[in-house]
């Protein structure tokens, strides 16, 4: 026994896939075992017992069996090799006697179908060679598989656990079927092995239950299962596809560091309380859709290497996937969302967001993690925008705002629609970006001085070669004689060519409308000051608007 639990796990703990491979090896080996024995109890000629330190296992009848428990009396057995089949199915009354066959092997099958118990029943650390049937039988006491070996078809269907169900360290080498069972107390399967497809769906568990360190190395089923206390499956992997759709956990869940090899699937499943699946690890498919989260969601450290789908969810209190990271896509399509956090979240060069139809309250994700990976919907732009508002992480919210009107832009066909957005966009950046506009102001003033300067198109009163009765009501341009500048040396008495530093301080001051006095434009310069000072009015007009709306927001 302890040889073959040792090879149990070594086949777990190496990971081994091939599930059919190692039940054909298992059954051969346990074959070659039981024969042994058989020979060598045939060859004594007598029912000996069981003495560990001897190798040596006493031959009991299932006949015997079946006769003391028809009797009422206690059925006590360990170390023995029971031979033929345990059939209870047609006992016709409630077994009141308490049976204790442990660390024994059954050669036959177990038929307790429909069959009562009201006495506890030990079946730990025992070999049961044929199929174990227990459909609609009744425990009104305790019941413990634990360290037992079911080499073929395990049927629980319909049965009811009154007491404590104690499954620790099973291996279950064939299908398991635990279909609409009901376990009323604790339920343990703690370091259990299933070898083949296991069954569990509309099961009922309504205390606390412990799948704990549990290797389902086939598909599973859990759809439609309740559980109404605390359940656990802490460290199990699932090496095939296993789901959990449409089930009920009304207490907490503990998924904490599970491994879903295939697809893990949770469509329509509802969390009544806190669920966490911290440090769990989706090597496919995480299939969430139509969820319900009613309490605390944690996905802390998980990893998600394909996609997270959690379309149509309902997370209504806070969820966290801090430090989760996305192989990915994570669909979030017309999901409720109350409060989600992404704090140091990584995606993969490939992940996509899907936010359409989102509806959320509050979104802890910085503009620049979810930026280069979130899908294009102008509403969950627009609910990013609102709700980096209501965070105070206004460059986020200026950040989420431009992406989101320069995509828009993009998609525009052209027309005056399209013509106001490129000048939104390149006059201050939609609204957002006050840099822009200090840009083009400061361009402005720049070009029209370098226009001004190589045109020679700006004058400087010579205030100082005028007379004293001249200076007192004289023109500057009447003076000059030529207000056109087509005539007249260019350093004359009356004007001359002004520097480079002095064309840009008449752009400046002419952008802000403040003609200096001393400098004046002639010829066609005087339209051009013109447009410069009404661009000048534009530009420092939206500057005003533009930084007047960042610092109300």
């Amino acid at each position: 026994m302890k040889l073959q639990t040792a090879l149990d796990k070594a086949y777990i703990q190496a990971g081994c896939r091939n599930s059919r491979s190692v039940v054909q090896i298992r059954t051969v080996v346990w074959c070659s075992l039981l024969l042994c024995l058989l020979m060598a109890s045939m060859a004594s000629g007598q029912d000996v017992g069981c003495n560990v330190s001897d190798g040596v296992c006493r031959i009991v009848s299932a006949a015997e069996i079946m006769g003391k428990i028809r009797a009422g009396e206690p059925v006590m057995y360990e170390n023995v090799f029971v031979s033929g089949d345990i059939n209870l199915s047609r006992i016709g009354k409630p077994v009141v006697s308490p049976i204790k066959i442990v660390n024994s092997t059954i050669n036959g099958s177990l038929n307790i179908n429909g069959v009562e118990f009201m006495g506890p029943l030990n079946l730990s650390g025992t070999v049961f060679s044929g199929d174990v049937a227990a459909r609609g039988a009744s425990f009104g006491s305790d019941v413990s598989f634990a360290g037992a070996h079911l080499l073929r078809v395990a049927e629980f269907t319909l049965t009811k656990f009154g007491g404590v169900a104690n499954f620790v360290g099973t291996n279950f080498h064939g299908p398991v079927s635990m279909g609409y069972a009901q376990f009323s107390k604790v339920g343990s399967f703690e370091g259990a092995a299933f070898w083949n497809c296991a069954d569990f769906s509309n099961a009922q568990f309504m205390d606390d239950t412990s799948f704990e360190r549990v290797h389902f190395l086939r598909s599973t089923s859990f759809e439609f299962a309740r559980f109404y206390q605390l359940i656990s499956f802490w460290r199990s992997v699932f090496h095939e596809e296993v789901s959990f759709a449409n089930s009920e956990f009304s207490g907490t869940a503990n998924f904490i560091s599970v491994s879903f090899d295939e697809n893990a699937i949770f469509m329509g499943s509802r969390f009544s309380h806190d669920v966490t699946f911290s440090a769990a690890q989706f090597s496919k498919s995480a299939v969430f859709g139509l969820a319900a989260f009613q309490g605390f969601s944690d996905f802390s450290s998980a990893l998600f290497k394909s996609v997270a789908f959690f379309g149509l969810a309902k997370l209504e209190d806070n969820t966290r996937f801090v430090n989760t990271r996305f192989g990915g896509d994570l669909v979030l399509t017309s999901s409720r969302i109350y409060s989600m956090q992404l704090e140091n979240a990584s995606f993969s060069e490939s992940s996509k967001i899907y936010l359409n139809e989102a509806d959320f309250t509050r979104m802890l994700a910085r503009w620049s993690l979810i930026r280069d990976h979130l899908v294009y919907d102008s509403a969950a732009y627009l609910a990013l925008v609102k709700n980096y508002k209501n965070l105070e992480w206004r460059d986020d919210a200026n950040d989420c705002y431009y992406r989101y009107r320069r995509i828009s832009q993009s998609s525009e066909p052209w027309g005056l629609e399209k013509l106001i957005d490129i000048i939104s966009w390149l006059s201050c950046g939609y609204g957002v970006r006050p840099s822009y506009t200090i840009f083009w102001s400061m361009f402005m003033i720049l070009l029209f001085g370098i226009f001004y300067w190589i045109g020679n198109g700006i004058r400087e009163i010579a205030w100082e070669n005028l007379s004293d009765e001249d200076e007192e009501g004289a023109d500057p341009e009447v003076i000059e004689g030529d207000s056109d500048g087509a005539s007249g040396s260019e350093h004359g008495p009356q004007g001359r060519r002004i520097s480079f530093p002095d064309s840009i301080f008449f752009s400046a001051m002419s952008f802000t409308a403040q003609s200096p006095a001393s400098l004046y434009p002639v010829g066609v310069y005087k339209h051009v000051s013109m447009i410069e000072g009404i661009l000048g009015w534009f530009l420092l007009g939206l500057f005003v608007v533009v930084l007047s709306g960042m610092l109300i927001r």
